[in-house]
């Protein structure tokens, strides 16, 4: 699998290569049945101890990255890094930190 970061090479960018049409999101990524419990190890303001949350994973459609699991979290769209586990404290468990992809605008 190539690297997931340079997947945005290949999405047609705005907002100063921050983001992606919702119009895009849905042409390039799938919901799939599977569900993923992840972290994000605090860069999302709260998650400083590994707390985990579930999220559907989402499969793209471009070359090389058919493996990557993807997330969306509100307007974020994220990549699993299934080569960072995290503790998760509170229960002893370690998942997959979730790492920002793109924003997808709405509309």
């Amino acid at each position: 699998m190539k690297n997931i970061y340079r997947l945005r090479n290949d999405l047609n960018l705005i907002d100063y290569n921050t983001a992606i049409t919702r119009e895009d999101f849905e042409a390039h990524f799938t919901k799939t049945r599977e569900k993923v419990r992840f972290t994000f190890n605090g860069w999302d303001g709260k998650s400083y101890d590994g707390e985990s949350r579930n999220a559907s994973v989402y499969r793209t459609d471009f070359a090389g990255y058919e493996d990557a699991r993807f997330i969306k979290v509100g307007n974020h769209l994220c990549y699993i890094d299934e080569d960072h586990l995290v503790l998760e404290k509170a229960t002893g468990e370690s998942h997959p930190e979730a790492e920002w992809l793109v924003e997808v605008k709405r509309g």
